[in-house]
């Protein structure tokens, strides 16, 4: 048994530590690497856990729902269209660049995304039977040209039950750009499309795991462009609204700009609120249940769409040989105004059929996707 003088050594060497350690730590600067000024901002989510998802249930037929259009803006742009052409529906517009605004964000960044996470914290308790999330113009190339491309035709027409029934619908039917197989987030760098899809470089695994932490990427991230939906006031508060309040707080912190943080958020939407990363519903499902437009099958809307496209390679042709000089091709322009104005009426007649049908119930859910 060991005891005296090897017992002092041992309590000497401990004071000698102690002193060194309380040195070090004393004369550390407080810019050095090690300060925990400078330590990493943890996530707001540590892992993330996707919601369970169930189809919702319509409200009895003739039963109105409620609906507020949540809307960013510049202070710059006129959005007196929304009072004009929709003079009941309320509205939560957002002026992203005036600090001073009535409804405004914490920071101009993320294009759409800050105003429409914004709302959804902001209201989450509080929230409409439907939330449409739309831009501050009124038509553009990115809404459905048989809706005239216009977002009040659209916002009018939006059948509310298809929303409560998905919990979320893109109002764009169309999809190119954005379906199928869109977004790769390990494309290898020579085969990025920089002028279909420029955000695929920025949309990293990286970028994901931040989003998503603990997640897997998905192979691929698809769903019609461009940032334009309705969700259900359900399906929200299916989700936690700290999950809301992260996907803001990384808007806020992450290095992407203004644009490639809005359009990463853009190919997000329908895996926040549907749990699917690719998410392409039938474009005839989409205008025949979301818009009361009914053709009747997918044949038969391809048909249509045929006749469309027939009708516009005409208009083309007919472009070309008016630009021509001189007075030559008039029998073949006369012959291509003649089929032009012939598509044109059975087109009106195909649309009008398909507004028909699409007031019979029973017609919408025979074209509507099976949810059970």
């Amino acid at each position: 048994m060991l005891a005296g003088p090897p017992r002092a050594v041992g309590l000497l060497t401990l004071l000698v530590l102690t002193a060194l350690v309380t040195l070090y730590l004393f004369y550390t600067p407080l810019n050095s690497p090690k300060s925990v000024l400078h330590a990493p901002v943890p996530p707001a989510i540590n892992t993330y856990t996707l919601p369970v998802f169930t189809p919702g249930t319509p409200k009895p037929p003739g039963t109105p729902y409620t609906r507020t259009l949540v809307i960013p803006r510049l202070a710059s742009q006129d959005v007196s269209w929304i009072s004009e052409q929709l003079p009941d529906l309320p509205t939560a517009i957002y002026t992203v660049d005036d600090p001073h605004a009535a409804l405004t964000v914490p920071k101009n960044k993320g294009h759409e995304a800050m105003v429409y996470l914004t709302y959804l914290i902001e209201h989450y308790d509080a929230l409409p039977d439907t939330v449409l999330f739309f831009h501050a113009h009124r038509t553009a190339w990115h809404n459905n040209f048989l809706l005239g491309l216009d977002s009040a035709a659209t916002i009018r027409r939006l059948k509310d039950d298809r929303v409560a029934r998905l919990g979320y619908m893109n109002t764009r039917c169309h999809h190119d750009p954005g379906c199928l197989d869109w977004l790769h987030l390990d494309r290898p760098v020579g085969d990025f499309d920089m002028v279909k899809k420029p955000e695929e470089k920025a949309f990293t695994r990286k970028v994901w795991s931040e989003l998503h932490p603990g997640v897997p990427a998905p192979p691929a991230l698809s769903q019609p462009c461009c940032a334009q939906f309705a969700v259900s006031g359900e399906r929200v508060r299916q989700i936690p609204k700290a999950r809301f309040e992260h996907y803001r707080d990384w808007l806020l912190r992450t290095e992407l700009g203004d644009q490639d943080s809005g359009r990463v958020m853009e190919y997000l939407w329908q895996y926040i609120f549907t749990g699917n990363a690719e998410y392409c519903p039938a474009i005839h499902s989409c205008y025949c249940d979301g818009y009361g437009l009914c053709f009747g099958s997918h044949a038969r809307f391809m048909e249509y769409m045929g006749m469309v496209e027939e009708r516009d390679r005409a208009q083309e042709e007919l472009g070309k040989l008016e630009k021509e000089e001189g007075d030559g091709g008039e029998e073949r322009k006369t012959q291509l105004r003649d089929k032009i104005a012939q598509l044109n009426v059975k087109l009106v007649e195909g649309e009008n059929a398909a507004t028909v049908r699409g007031q019979d119930p029973k017609n919408r859910e025979a074209e509507a996707e099976r949810v059970d």
